[in-house]
């Protein structure tokens, strides 16, 4: 796996690739780290698996950074943004980047492993197989699904890229989506993934595509925080 970590400070670049190096020799895992100290340097590179960004620097703040890599890229993106400040969660969230971590500087590393952990899984785990037309399987990677919708007896599920229709029932295709915590049914013909929520209100979710999806589920805007915001304090 490959990880960008993006940081003015040249002192907090070393200190948080020591621990991952240190991480990745005590799991016998192949990670290489890459640092930088600008996020135009970071932009004129190749997609990475995993970012670790400064929420706060100088030049080009880290969300203008997540938000010019999530354009690159397509959104095919993990980052995790180096803040413990809820309303610089909100503003990350707003800015349509999808962050899926955040941790507070100086980094704990406890919860920096708890981290990586996770998104390893989801590096190297997070595929699905759905089957399409005369049994062909297509691979999919979970963090690209925005969200599954009820297509007659098969479920057409919708990515930046696009949309593809799987030989799924819906029912099944909720079955396979709810091993993943970020996989939520907001009415009985869609299945969204909240890391690509761009806004809500009581009635509908817009998607981070601008497709705009009925709500009916109760406590939605709760159920939604605490997900989003549950990764400051973890």
């Amino acid at each position: 796996m490959r990880i960008a970590l993006l940081d003015d400070d040249p002192k907090e670049n070393e200190n948080l690739r020591t621990l991952i190096d240190a991480y990745a020799a005590a799991h016998n895992y192949d990670i290489r780290c890459e640092t930088f100290t600008s996020g135009k340097a970071l932009l004129g590179r190749e997609r990475f698996d995993l970012y670790f960004l400064d929420y706060v620097m100088d030049e080009m703040d880290g969300v203008a950074v997540g938000r010019a890599l999530n354009e690159k890229f397509s959104g095919a993106i993990t980052v995790c943004y180096l803040t413990g400040i809820e309303a610089a969660a909100s503003e990350i969230i707003n800015a349509e980047i999808g962050a899926v971590g955040f941790l507070t500087k100086p980094v704990k590393t406890e919860l920096l492993y708890q981290k990586l952990d996770r998104f390893y899984s989801a590096a190297f785990g997070g595929r699905l197989q759905f089957k399409k037309e005369g049994h062909a399987l297509e691979t999919v990677f979970v963090q690209e699904i925005l969200y599954a919708e009820a297509a007659d007896k098969r479920t057409r599920v919708h990515f930046r890229r696009g949309e593809e229709t799987y030989h799924h029932s819906f029912s099944e295709m909720e079955r396979i989506l709810s091993a993943y915590p970020m996989f939520l049914r907001i009415h009985r013909s869609y299945i969204i993934n909240l890391l690509h929520v761009k806004s809500y209100d009581a009635r509908n979710v817009m998607m981070q595509n601008g497709d705009v999806l009925p709500l009916k589920v109760r406590n939605f805007a709760a159920t939604y925080r605490s997900f989003v915001f549950k990764e400051i304090n973890d």
